[in-house]
């Protein structure tokens, strides 16, 4: 892999199949389910699907020949060698209409617009990579040579996650083979019914990505979970306060999510499309407060809120959080972030003293970015240079992170905490 420019920003595919960096003057966007690189100023772009296929299913696997055929006009084929690049297993150049099929007598009349295309076709496994350059007027070899410069950086797992229908039918076919005296089926929404509970695997896929290897260790310990939670009586599942109540803490979540999927849950809306859930925290695990539960305890949601926070402070003082911090001697701190993860670190933003102390160890206003429960960044409003920088991260991690939060930022002032709007959107 070649060595990647550090201002160049870094694009990851779907299912981690993929990293790709890219220059920081191209645009990246998303076209029919397919990603799309297009430097600025031009009609020009660079396509990257992503096929996955069966090896079990009979005939060839599909090649370049396959997508070369879906021009409406292709001429001038050429097959280039492969080169160094890892796992690249065709290239191909030609010149391709694509403006659809006309009658013969119009032909006469309208002229093709030729357009130059190269396809390099990479291979890991089951799964098949294409991109496709392509461009109007005359052969461009100074954007080919940027394109296979930014084909260097490409990062390709050695073992490639399985796609989500496919992770569906392993998780599936773990329950049965683990209980097989519960029935097991796939429900809707990448959700997995157990026993008649449900089990939403968004995040247990987005853990699995990262660490494909761990695909048991990941899945059994919340599906043996599940199992033990149904044998609960209502002690466990409608509890007295008394029984629960220092170990109440708050959850950020994302709001659509809250208000889609689980409106019983007792919270309330916050900012940048956040809300503050309840949970009663179980050491190894938590479960969220309901509407109902929360009116059986006599608790308001004012009352909850106070109780939750008065937890939250006496979980950091036995257990602190270290944070990492970035500065120079000139100027001090710039940006700090927990030393490490805890599912509680994006609710101390939650907490007056907490922010207070940020915004005295910076010596002002902060820019919060919050991507996922078990981790924030914080950067001083002073170091303006490193805010965009971070802002792409967060949103990056957004993307990859197992309880996603969001990818707005967050700013944090002497008046509270409201929502950072990028400007320059």
């Amino acid at each position: 892999m070649a060595s990647t420019p550090e201002h160049w920003h870094q694009l990851t595919g779907p299912s981690n199949w993929f990293q790709l960096a890219y220059p920081p003057h191209w645009q990246h966007e998303e076209r029919d389910g397919a990603a799309a690189l297009r430097p600025s100023g031009s009609d020009a772009f660079v396509a990257i699907n992503t096929i996955w296929f069966d090896d079990s299913r009979s005939g060839a696997s599909p090649g370049l020949q396959d997508i070369i055929d879906q021009f409406p006009k292709s001429r001038h084929v050429q097959r280039l060698g492969t080169g160094d690049f890892d796992g690249l297993t065709e290239c191909v150049r030609g010149e391709a209409s694509l403006a659809p099929p006309v009658a013969w007598w119009r032909r006469l009349f309208v002229k093709p617009h030729w357009r130059h295309w190269t396809m390099w076709a990479f291979r890991r496994d089951q799964l098949l990579i294409v991109f496709t350059l392509l461009h109007s007027g005359e052969r461009d070899n100074e954007l080919e040579a940027l394109t296979r410069m930014m084909l260097g950086t490409l990062q390709i797992p050695e073992t490639p996650a399985d796609p989500p229908e496919v992770f569906a039918q392993h998780c599936l076919q773990l329950a049965q083979r683990k209980f097989p005296l519960l029935e097991a089926k796939l429900g809707e929404e990448f959700q997995l019914e157990l026993g008649g509970s449900r089990l939403n695997l968004f995040n247990f896929y987005r853990a699995y990505v990262r660490e494909t290897h761990k695909f048991e260790e990941i899945l059994l310990p919340a599906l043996t979970t599940v199992v033990q939670v149904q044998e609960w009586g209502t002690e466990q599942t409608e509890p007295p306060l008394d029984a629960v109540r220092d170990r109440l803490m708050p959850m950020l979540y994302p709001e659509d999510a809250w208000q889609e999927r689980f409106p019983d849950f007792a919270g309330s809306p916050w900012v940048a499309g956040l809300a503050i859930l309840y949970v009663v925290d179980e050491h190894n695990a938590y479960w969220y407060v309901r509407d109902d539960l929360a009116e059986k305890w006599g608790l308001t949601l004012d009352e909850l809120h106070e109780i939750a926070i008065e937890n939250l402070q006496q979980h950091f003082e036995t257990e602190p959080m270290e944070m990492a911090v970035a500065g120079s001697e000139e100027e001090g701190p710039s940006m700090l972030m927990p030393g490490k993860p805890d599912s509680y670190n994006a609710c101390r933003l939650l907490s007056q003293p907490f922010l207070a102390k940020l915004r005295s160890f910076v010596g002002g206003d902060l820019a919060i970015g919050v991507p996922g429960r078990d981790f924030f960044v914080a950067v001083s409003m002073k170091a303006e240079s490193m805010l965009e920088h971070v802002r792409a991260r967060v949103q990056e991690d957004f993307r990859q992170t197992d309880h996603p939060l969001t990818d707005r930022m967050l700013l944090i002032t002497a008046d509270g905490v409201s929502e950072l709007i990028d400007e320059s959107a």
